[in-house]
Order: structure tokens, then C-alpha cells, then sequence
């Protein structure tokens, strides 16, 4: 006996007819048909359920023909969207204004304001508003930027940021850490964590894990212990980490009880291979250690010396910043240097050396003339150094190359590279020769575990032009197929152009601090 199945409604897919329009008065509104005349909603999209509406309640509609008819549904039309509008705008206003609150919070968090200045923010916004948006006055007065919304607003960011992480990191095949431990101003230790990972469609995320402060002591076990938590905290297993990067340190790198060390027992226990954890030496610290071979430290001495005798005090440095004002000097000031960001350097000895002629005015004026800076071998000094700093502040890899070349060069006594040098005129250029030989030895000692890795890391950052048997016997044969494929050395070529134009933009875009910054990230992962 067959069953009779109960036909369901929504099963007719009825489409609204826009005739229905003119001549029932109804409008569809997510998905129902409504009456502009008495706001009904019927629950069913069908023509005789509209004529049964129309003609038992506004059969009288009938006396309106023509154009009349059309007047008199646009009438009832405008009526109907300026009633929904009075629902919709309300709701809308209220997304702006937490919208606009959620943005200015996160500008107090990126300018590392106090959380109370969303009141003056605020204050501000209302003051613009009366000039020159009188009837927006209201909107923005609803805009919550009180101590407490904004902490709340930047707590809930913070949170939405980290789970994002937490849902991409699952996503990891492999993953690299690199960690740096250093000291703030309030004489906390703090370890920096960062985290670069791909997934299996070869997207790959950089992002800072966690930074974590550490009240106690900072031995290998104590670092160990918070890259753990911060690892289990994000779900980051052991068996899909490739790469450590550290900052050299003893308590990263000792033999023992290193944090390196402590990773490879770790992995000994959970029956990895220890081996194939690529671990390096964060290049920018190798390159800050290089450049500490040079041994011209009477430049550097007197050079500090001389600016903490400026600026350390308010009156010496109100005066000199009044004279450079007098004279329409190109710099308005000079800069410190700090160890910390040893980059920094390089734009403090470019700043006294432009400013030399005043500096030398102004000691003499205070009393306290610098004697080295009539010795034009000091001059001669100062000005290797602005030259040889500012090439080791562009992190150039082709560096050690161009050290072979200088060395060359200013044992022959020239210094065309050195455009400050060359200004003073030196004599002899031979000891500058000499410390180009220091930097270039010194490259050649801190950067032996990167040789040692980079057949292999060729394999992977340049695989159309390694030889086949070069790489691991397992990627042989797919390095040849690889390198045979026309089609992918045209994609490659096309995509390396279009990152090296992007870098470029990127580079011309940023200010100098923002640069630094870049670069340090940058050279942190280079090698993992």
C-alpha cells in the first residue's frame, strides 16, 4: 500500500514575480512576500495566496489604474524601506561605533599609550564632530573609550590574535623556533620567542609566539622549560620542528645544559632524531660580533664621550640644539648609540661626523675643546668608520665579497668606496686594509656552521641550480624532474621578480627605525 507522502511548500521553489508588484502591492522580503499596504507577511511564495490577500483586504485598490497604480505602489514602496530603514540604521551605527572603538584601541596598544587616553581621544573626536560633522555630534559621543572598555577591547584582540595562531599552527607540517634572551629596562630578563611555520599548500607564517618574562634565573633548564610551555600552549609537536635559531649565548648554546642541548635530549627521549635539527647562530648577532674586530676604539670612545657630554645634560643640549638652529645645520641634533641596537652605531658616527664643525665650536665654547678632533689621523679614523658601519648596517650577504675587494683596494691606496675616508685625505690606507682583513677573518670563523649547512640549504632555496649529485640521494631524481620542467623555471623566475620588486617597494617605503627592525627579523630566519 503506498504511503502518501506530505508535500512540503518550500519544495515549489517559488520565485517572487515583480508584476506581483503592481498588482497585488506586495514586496518580497527575505524570501516571504509583504504587503506594502498593511506590512502582512505570507508564509507562502504563491500567486493565489497574494489574489486572496489582495482581494479580500484591499479590493478598493482596484480604482487606481495606470500610471496612478504605478504612483501609488513607489509611494507605499519608499514608506516600507523608510520603515525598515528606522530598524536597520540603529543597529549599523551601533557596529560603527564599536568598530571605531576597537580601531582606536588598538592604535593606544601600537603607540604604547595609557589605556586612559581613549578618554582624551575621545574628547577630541567629539571637538572635530561639532566643526565638521554637526549632526554626527551624537555618534560619536556613543563611541565607548573609557580605561576600562579600551583594556577590555585590547584584551580581546590580543585573544582573537592568538587563537588565530593557535588554529594556524595546526596547520604546520614544519615549524622553526628562534629565541633571543635579553634584558629590559626594569632589569627583567626577557625571552623572546618566534615562530616561522609552512603548511602542506607551502603558505608559510612568521609570527612572535610568546614573549615571556623570566623573574628567576635564566640557565638553559629555565629557557627550556617556557619554550616547552609556549609549544605545548600553541600545540606545536616536537616530531614537526626543523629548526632552533639562538642569539649564541652561553645558556642557548652550551654543551650540556644549552637550551640547543636540552632540545636534542628531548628529542632523543621521544625517539627522534636529534640530528636533523638544523640549529644556527642568529646571523645578525654573528655579524654584530664581527664587527666588534675592529679595533679603531679611540674612535668610538672619544665619539661617546663627547655626545653623553652634550646630551646628558639638559642646558648642553638645549644650547647646542639652539646653535645647530642658528646655523641651519642639516641635523637638528645628534643621536646616542645603543649596544643593544648596535645598528644604531652607524647612524651616530654619520651624525658627528656631519656635525663635526659645530661639536668642535661648541666643547670649545663649554671649555672642553676635543683634542682628537685636530689629529686628521683621527679624522682619517672617524671617517673608515662612518664608511665601513654603514655597509655593515645594510646586512649585505655579498659582504664578505665586497671585503675581499676594499682590502684589495686600500692596500693600493685606494678609497673609492670609502667616500667619508676619502674626504680627509689620508696618507697611508694600509691599517684600514688590515681591518678589512680582521672583519673578513672574522666572517669566515662565525659563519662556519651556516658553510657547513649550505649544500643543504641550497637544495631547497635554489633547486634549478644544484647539481643532482649534490642533494640527499632521495631528492635526486626529483631534483631532475624538477629542473626539467620549463614551465615551472618560468613561473619561478616570474614570481622571483615580482618578490624582488615588492622587497624593493617595501624597503623605499619604510623609515629607517622600521628598516632595522625589518632586518633583524629578516636575518633571525634566514638560515632556519
Amino acid at each position: 500500500m503506498a504511503t502518501n507522502k506530505k508535500r512540503k511548500v518550500d519544495a515549489d521553489c517559488r520565485a517572487f514575480q515583480e508584476k506581483w508588484a503592481n498588482n497585488y502591492f506586495f514586496v518580497e522580503v527575505k524570501g516571504k512576500p509583504v504587503c506594502l499596504v498593511c506590512r502582512e507577511a505570507l508564509s507562502v511564495m504563491k500567486k493565489a495566496n497574494l489574489e486572496r490577500h489582495y482581494s479580500s483586504k484591499h479590493a478598493k485598490l482596484d480604482e487606481l489604474k495606470g500610471q496612478m497604480r504605478l504612483d501609488k505602489v513607489n509611494v507605499l514602496r519608499r514608506s516600507f524601506g523608510a520603515q525598515q530603514a528606522v530598524f536597520i540604521r540603529p543597529q549599523s551605527d551601533r557596529d560603527n561605533t564599536t568598530h571605531a572603538s576597537f580601531v582606536v584601541s588598538e592604535l593606544i596598544a601600537k603607540k604604547l599609550m595609557p589605556h586612559s587616553e581613549g578618554e582624551f581621544v575621545k574628547e577630541c573626536l567629539v571637538a572635530a564632530a561639532e566643526l565638521l560633522a554637526p549632526d554626527k555630534v551624537k555618534l560619536f559621543q556613543s563611541v565607548s573609550l573609557s580605561r576600562r572598555t579600551v583594556s577590555d577591547r585590547i584584551t580581546d584582540m590580543a585573544q582573537d590574535i592568538e587563537k588565530t595562531l593557535k588554529d594556524t599552527a595546526r596547520d604546520f607540517q614544519f615549524f622553526s623556533l628562534a629565541c633571543d634572551e635579553t634584558t629590559d629596562i626594569t632589569n627583567t630578563a626577557q625571552l623572546a620567542i618566534f615562530v616561522r611555520g609552512i603548511t602542506a599548500e607551502f603558505d608559510t607564517r612568521e609570527e612572535l609566539l610568546s614573549l615571556q618574562a623570566m623573574h628567576g634565573t635564566t640557565k638553559g633548564e629555565d629557557l627550556f622549560e617556557q619554550v616547552v610551555l609556549a609549544m605545548k600552549k600553541f600545540e606545536l609537536q616536537f616530531d614537526k620542528l626543523s629548526g632552533l635559531a639562538t642569539d649564541g649565548a652561553p645558556t642557548m648554546v652550551g654543551a650540556q645544559k644549552g637550551l640547543t642541548a636540552l632540545f636534542k635530549k628531548e628529542m632523543s627521549r621521544l625517539s627522534l632524531d636529534p640530528s636533523e635539527l638544523v640549529v644556527c647562530h642568529c646571523i645578525i648577532h654573528q655579524e654584530n660580533l664581527c664587527a666588534q674586530s675592529l679595533k679603531l676604539n679611540n674612535v668610538m670612545t672619544t665619539v661617546v664621550s663627547t655626545i653623553n657630554v652634550i646630551k646628558s645634560r639638559g642646558l648642553n643640549s638645549r644650547q647646542f640644539k639652539e646653535r645647530l638652529s642658528e646655523l641651519e645645520s642639516e641635523y637638528g641634533d645628534l643621536v646616542y648609540h645603543c649596544e643593544v641596537r648596535w645598528l644604531s652605531r652607524g647612524n651616530m658616527l654619520t651624525r658627528f661626523y656631519s656635525l663635526r664643525e659645530e661639536v668642535k665650536q661648541f666643547m670649545e665654547m663649554k671649555g672642553k675643546p676635543v683634542m682628537e678632533r685636530s689629529d686628521s689621523k683621527w679624522l682619517c679614523e672617524l671617517g673608515f668608520m662612518v664608511d665601513i658601519t654603514k655597509y655593515l648596517s645594510e646586512l649585505n650577504v655579498k659582504l664578505q665579497a665586497k671585503l675581499k675587494l676594499w682590502q684589495v683596494q686600500l692596500e693600493r691606496g685606494n678609497t673609492i668606496h670609502f667616500p667619508t675616508l676619502q674626504e680627509q685625505k689620508p696618507a697611508v690606507t694600509s691599517e684600514y686594509a688590515a681591518e678589512c682583513a680582521k672583519l673578513l677573518q672574522a666572517f669566515g670563523e662565525r659563519f662556519q656552521d651556516m658553510k657547513s649547512k649550505q649544500r643543504e640549504l641550497n637544495t631547497f632555496a635554489t633547486p634549478f641550480n644544484v647539481e643532482p649529485a649534490d642533494v640527499p640521494d632521495n631528492l635526486q631524481h626529483e631534483i631532475i624532474e624538477l629542473q626539467s620542467n620549463d614551465e615551472l623555471k618560468a613561473r619561478r623566475k616570474e614570481d622571483a621578480a615580482k618578490n624582488r620588486k615588492r622587497r624593493e617597494d617595501d624597503w623605499q617605503g619604510e623609515d629607517g627605525h622600521e628598516r632595522e627592525i625589518q632586518s633583524h627579523r629578516g636575518c633571525f630566519y634566514r638560515q632556519v
